[in-house]
């Protein structure tokens, strides 16, 4: 069966791939440009699923001080998730890094999506070096998976990582990738600048891979 990919996103989102099988719903890290994801998840569309990175704000103020919060980019989440599954016909998975992972956690519940995968999630609003705030709990009734990244480094600090998903997410499948950084997974001059700010594995493009071969076989 085939869906339709027809559907209105936000000026300056990434839309990979066709929707034969359906759709994964992908939420960029902080103030990381959707393009960034373009090498991650261009072997998800090719396994047939129209992949969707929102560009959900601009860089600027109002979110380096936390004033458009994660639950705000849940609620725009939600609403593009429906939209999908109205206008675009077919199942949706969700997925996201850094805080786009938390993000996805906060809005798995009202969305419900076949599947959810989260790629070295960070909690907690604003700047991603603010205080620690661990995620809250949430009942997830679909397949997971959390992926950690072993050098969290300052953008993914202890208290807020992928192991703290991981201690809340009762029943999701928790993988780490040894000696792979923060934003090893990501392009361009968001690649460059992650791995200066968050630190980086030893040999990117092959963690890069490893994560996208994780993504595949969670989204089958």
């Amino acid at each position: 069966m085939w869906f339709t990919a027809d559907v209105d996103l936000p000026t300056g989102s990434l839309d990979l791939g066709t929707a034969r099988r359906g759709h994964l719903l992908f939420l960029a890290g902080f103030a990381v440009a959707p393009r960034a994801y373009t090498s991650l998840l261009a072997p998800v569309a090719d396994a047939g699923l129209q992949v969707v990175v929102p560009k959900l704000y601009r860089r600027g103020l109002r979110v380096m001080t936390g004033r458009y919060s994660p639950d705000d980019e849940a609620t725009a989440v939600i609403a593009i998730a429906r939209n999908l599954t109205e206008v675009g016909g077919g199942p949706v998975w969700l997925g996201g890094h850094s805080r786009g992972g938390f993000v996805a956690w906060l809005a798995a519940p009202s969305i419900e999506p076949l599947g959810l995968v989260l790629v070295d999630p960070v909690s907690g609003g604003g700047r991603p070096r603010a205080a620690p705030e661990p995620p809250p709990r949430r009942t997830i009734h679909c397949p997971c998976l959390v992926i950690g990244c072993e050098v969290g480094g300052p953008c993914a600090p202890e208290g807020r990582n992928h192991a703290e998903f991981a201690r809340v997410a009762a029943g999701c499948t928790h993988i780490v990738v040894p000696d792979c950084g923060h934003a090893d997974m990501l392009d361009g001059v968001d690649a460059r600048l992650g791995h200066l700010a968050c630190g980086h594995g030893r040999d990117p493009a092959a963690n890069r891979a490893a994560i996208t071969a994780l993504i595949v076989d969670a989204l089958q």
